[in-house]
This record gives C-alpha cells, sequence and structure tokens, in this order.
C-alpha cells in the first residue's frame, strides 16, 4: 500500500510536484479508493449466489437461518403399517421397514410391532452448499416481498428459474417441484422459509 500512495503522489504535475499538502491529498484519496475496493471484495465474497462453506454460515446468520436440520433414522426393524391397496397389488412396493398384520401362512415367520418414540433416532443433519444456498435465498425473498398471491408466484417462478411454481386453492398454497429438491423443500417447509400469506397452508408436492 505505501508503494501506491508514492505511485500516486508522484504523478503530481510540475507545479504541485513536491508540495506536502499536494501530496497528502493525493495520499488521502488513494487510501479512500483503495479501501473502497476493498469493501467491494468483501461485499462479493459474502455474495449469497457464489458464497461457500463459511461465508454461507455467515450470510446465514444475518437473514436468520443455519445450515442443520433434524433428521430421523430407523434402527432397522420392521413396523406394524397399514399399506395402501394399490402398494401391494399387483406388487408389494411398501418401504422394508413397513410390515402388515400375517395371515395363517405367515403367522410363524412375519415379524412386525408397533412403531414408538423410543424407536426414532433424532440426528442433526447439515444441508449442503447448494441446498443451504436455495434455503437462504427463499428466507430473503420471505423477508423482502409483499405477499400478495402474484408477488409470491413471480418471486418463486423465478428464483428457480420455472422448475418450481405455486398453486393457490382455499386457505392453501402449493409448492410443485421436482422430486430432486424432495429434501430441501421440506427442511424450508420447517425452518418456515417458504412465502405464504399469514393463516395459508403450505402443500408440499413433488412433481
Amino acid at each position: 500500500m505505501e508503494e501506491l500512495l508514492k505511485y500516486y503522489a508522484n504523478l503530481l504535475i510540475i507545479q504541485y510536484n513536491g508540495k506536502p499538502k499536494a501530496k497528502a491529498t493525493i495520499e488521502l484519496l488513494t487510501n479512500i479508493v483503495f479501501a473502497n475496493l476493498i469493501l467491494l471484495q468483501i461485499q462479493n465474497a459474502f455474495d449469497w449466489k457464489t458464497a461457500v462453506g463459511n461465508q454461507l454460515d455467515i450470510i446465514g446468520k444475518w437473514v436468520g437461518v443455519t445450515r442443520f436440520y433434524k433428521g430421523t433414522l430407523f434402527w432397522g426393524d420392521t413396523f406394524l403399517s397399514y399399506p395402501k391397496a394399490s402398494e401391494l397389488i399387483p406388487t408389494d412396493k411398501t418401504d422394508i421397514y413397513q410390515h402388515g398384520y400375517s395371515d395363517y401362512d405367515t403367522f410363524d415367520t412375519d415379524t412386525g410391532h408397533d412403531l414408538t418414540y423410543d424407536n426414532l433416532g433424532f440426528v442433526e443433519q447439515s444441508l449442503s452448499d447448494e441446498d443451504y444456498a436455495i434455503v437462504i435465498g427463499l428466507k430473503i425473498i420471505k423477508n423482502s416481498i409483499n405477499h400478495t398471491c402474484k408477488n409470491i408466484d413471480d418471486a418463486i417462478w423465478e428464483y428457480f428459474n420455472g422448475q418450481v411454481y405455486t398453486t393457490w386453492d382455499n386457505m392453501a398454497v402449493t409448492y410443485h417441484y421436482p422430486a430432486t429438491l424432495n429434501t430441501v423443500m421440506e427442511v424450508c417447509n420447517n425452518k418456515n422459509v417458504l412465502p405464504a400469506p399469514t393463516g395459508i397452508q403450505i402443500i408440499l408436492r413433488a412433481i
């Protein structure tokens, strides 16, 4: 920085060259200009659209969301459930941890018991940078727009480049999105960052 100050001070025209006040003025202006450039670099470093890692964590604190969320894990047992007929016929499409009632032929071999709170393992999970940036962006939208149906429709359509859209029903808004966004949309809903007017139910639907 000292070399830059000297360089620009030495560019003074002849009548001001060597004048202490003129030199001090140029050095002051140089300091201001380069200080501002540093601030711009800091601003660019914390652009939520391009930030990663700790930068995203700091931005998340500013807007009021973290990258962590609570998930549940089953411990590998099978549990009593009531699958839909469409999931049993013509082939069994139930989850491997689901189990219905046994019948005469399977009475001795079927397992299954009631699922209780103790059977669930709650773990803190972390969003990837890509998913966390989606959460932050939605929180920024929610913080900054007027929550009319049109404003929400336009903001969501533009934000997701048409991959996600909203439809409206009586006292409900449905978010339609690709199945690849299942996890992040569930997290967004749990973190209350999906824009919706007060008192309106939010419905998630993969497409």
